[in-house]
């Protein structure tokens, strides 16, 4: 049975008494972020503010560039902020446990260095009963802009070149379960051959020393979400690997004044190898 219960600044969420996900949302921090993450009697799967990247925590929302204002790095302590962004959370709007799952909804406002919102922001997180080797989050995201447009961007170059085209949502794994496996709905297994291409689905697997099982995640890109099947951006080095959809890749989004613009993903943590014939019973379902 699942429990939700606030932390502090941490809305946690155990099933029979086992953490399977917190949802930080720290008044200092510069964004909220889903770490750990993990299946019930497993390792954690994520890893937060690792030395490489410390603005990478868990799983999370960012983007490079909104209205010109970067959302996705932080600038270094003591350092000038001019240009950079915070995604500061304002309320639990709702949250609920059931038989059907787990729920909870959180209002976050896109602020930049000079204190000017940008954009409102409603987040749900729902998480469906685990079973033996897969737990199902699905997340949504309703962005409306603050009395004019917003254009959602990023900076553009060669493909996989650093720095670039971080747009939208994002899981860094633990280091130790790298390097391990990756596919897509196309049957891709190599990341060159995924970075900046387009597919419905795509997961990173790796087997975790503890106890010699193959743990990863799968992000399924929802049919209603923009620029949709989405291009992915993926790492899977030694001590590397992140799994993150870039839905503007390759051209911006505009999201006008006084409308809604809709993200949503489902997320799949796993036990074991990649299962594609799994992986697409459970994208289809999700299309319905």
């Amino acid at each position: 049975m699942f429990l939700l219960n606030q932390v502090g600044n941490t809305l946690r969420l155990t099933w029979q008494d086992e953490i399977i996900m917190d949802y930080n949302f720290p008044p200092d921090g510069y964004r909220p972020y889903w770490h750990p993450l993990r299946l019930p009697d497993s390792p954690i799967v994520t890893m937060n503010q690792p030395e490489d990247h410390i603005h990478h925590q868990g799983m999370w929302m960012a983007w490079k560039m909104v209205n010109n204002v970067n959302f996705w790095e932080q600038p270094a302590p003591d350092a000038n902020p001019a240009g950079y962004g915070r995604i500061v959370h304002q309320k639990i709007q709702d949250q609920s446990v059931n038989q059907n799952g787990a729920s909870f909804t959180t209002e976050n406002s896109w602020i930049d260095w000079l204190g000017t919102k940008h954009l409102s922001e409603n987040r749900t997180t729902f998480v469906h009963p685990p079973t033996t080797n897969n737990l199902v989050i699905d997340i949504s995201f309703d962005f409306k802009s603050n009395d004019q447009d917003v254009i959602f961007d990023l900076k553009r170059g060669k493909p996989g070149g650093g720095g670039l085209f971080y747009s939208g949502l994002t899981i860094r794994f633990d280091n130790i379960l790298t390097p391990g496996k990756v596919l897509d709905a196309n049957g891709q297994t190599n990341t060159e051959k995924i970075f900046g291409n387009q597919s419905e689905w795509c997961s990173l697997a790796g087997v975790h020393p503890e106890d010699n099982h193959a743990y990863g995640a799968i992000i399924i890109d929802s049919p209603s979400n923009p620029h949709h099947p989405t291009t992915w951006w993926v790492r899977n080095t030694k001590n590397y690997g992140l799994l993150h959809p870039s839905p503007t890749y390759y051209e911006p989004i505009t999201l006008k004044k006084n409308e809604v613009l809709t993200f949503k993903y489902r997320v799949i943590l796993h036990r074991g190898d990649i299962n594609n014939k799994l992986v697409n019973t459970i994208s289809q379902d999700y299309k319905k």
